[in-house]
């Protein structure tokens, strides 16, 4: 049965809605498309967010592999960070300088296209993770600065310099030319490779300034804080004005620190051209039930040098390894490279500290080979008791990695 108050009440509504509609639509129509309001965006869910800052929580001294064999470091209220980290290649560093019982020791291995994290071992640390600490003195790697401060300004790469003396100190007259003296000469590529002091602290002071040698090295990094996925000690540089102190320090004499991290980066950095990555080693950072919250990936960090120069550099660097101060740690005693069809360049550098006494020495590198191409920084501080070099370790873990096992 018609209903006649129902169906009123049902067309007082609908014809209370009908001005309301109408006007809308009147509204619109005086519109151009363009100028219509478009319908609002479903907000899209949040995926996993890039690592561009410190992972609060993160020690990477402190990973252990997991069931899957990857390495993870826990960050507290039920996270975790699944690590970059090669399992095969860390175990056998991590074993080889236990094996060695070096008092002090770190080894850092990148990728040297994309700044991912290798390896990541060190020994004699305590509680600290030696790999971010920036107090053991740079020694001669610091002659890459002054090398590419040098090309930079000017001195030609097979220019030679005359010199003698200042083999293990540098001393006012070692600084002063005496063609009756000066029988030797080489250019800046094999005084590199030999870590002649005295050939870059008489170019330094010829070619450069105080303030020309920290630029060069602010380039590279000195003075600023390395980012990476956990803090990271800068590596420090104080020049002298007087003559004999600044000269001392362009050659490698103390007065520059260098952390194992900011040491391989100067190796990527020749690699690469002159460019240096942010280094990264959190793939992933997952949550209580494994779910993905953020993960790592390649980012750029800075220019240190142009092409030009960091080619020149890598030219140097292989003379290290093929004829200078690591020719012995790099080649058996009848002269056949350890890691043959392998290109391997560096720089060595070697200091002693006392109270407590303390020999350290470098190896900062790149290896090219099996399809790899990698970045590698190793310091060892050994006692009064010498265990090993730092070269010597460098061939070992890049034999490990391209090898799959070391030789004595």
């Amino acid at each position: 049965m018609f209903d006649r108050s129902r169906a009123m009440a049902f067309l007082g509504v609908v014809g209370a809605a009908v001005p309301l509609v109408a006007l809308r639509h009147s509204a619109d129509a005086q519109r151009s498309p363009v100028e219509a309001t478009p319908p609002p965006a479903r907000p899209r869910p949040r995926g996993p967010e890039t690592l561009v800052t410190v992972v609060p929580g993160l020690d990477p001294a402190r990973a252990r592999p997991g069931r899957d064999g990857l390495y993870a470091a826990d960050l507290g209220d039920g996270r975790r960070a699944v690590l970059t980290l090669e399992p095969a290649w860390q175990r056998g560093t991590a074993a080889l300088l236990e094996r060695y019982a070096i008092p002090t020791a770190s080894v850092v291995v990148l990728d040297t296209a994309t700044g991912r994290v290798l390896v990541w071992a060190s020994r004699g640390g305590g509680a600290r993770d030696l790999a971010r600490v920036a107090e053991a003195p740079a020694a001669s790697v610091f002659k890459i600065v002054t090398a590419s401060a040098l090309l930079s300004a000017g001195l030609p790469e097979r220019e030679p310099t005359c010199w003698s003396g200042g083999f293990h100190a540098l001393l006012p007259r070692n600084l002063v030319s005496d063609p009756r003296r000066d029988r030797e000469c080489n250019t800046l590529p094999e005084a590199f490779a030999r870590s002649l002091n005295v050939v870059f602290a008489r170019r330094a002071l010829e070619y450069l300034t105080p303030d020309l040698e920290r630029q060069a090295a602010r380039q590279w990094g000195f003075g600023e804080v390395v980012p990476f996925d956990a803090p990271v000690g800068a590596s420090s540089l104080t020049v002298p004005v007087d003559t004999l102190g600044f000269a001392r320090t362009a050659a490698g004499f103390w007065n520059s620190t260098l952390s194992p991290l900011h040491g391989a980066l100067l190796a990527q950095g020749v690699a690469r051209g002159g460019e240096m990555l942010r280094p990264w080693i959190v793939a992933s950072v997952r949550g209580p039930r494994g779910e993905v919250l953020a993960t790592g990936a390649e980012h750029p960090w800075r220019r240190a040098v142009s092409p030009e120069v960091a080619a020149a550099l890598g030219r140097a660097m292989g003379r290290t390894v093929s004829e200078g101060t690591a020719f012995h740690s790099f080649h058996d005693p009848s002269g056949r490279s350890f890691l043959d069809g392998v290109t391997v360049g560096g720089k060595t550098g070697t200091l002693t500290g006392a109270e407590p006494y303390r020999a350290y020495t470098w190896f900062v590198g790149n290896a090219e080979g099996a399809g790899r191409r990698l970045s590698i920084a190793v310091m060892v501080a050994n006692g009064p008791l010498w265990r090993v070099k730092a070269p010597t370790v460098a061939r070992q873990v890049l034999q490990i990695a391209l090898r799959g096992r070391s030789t004595d």
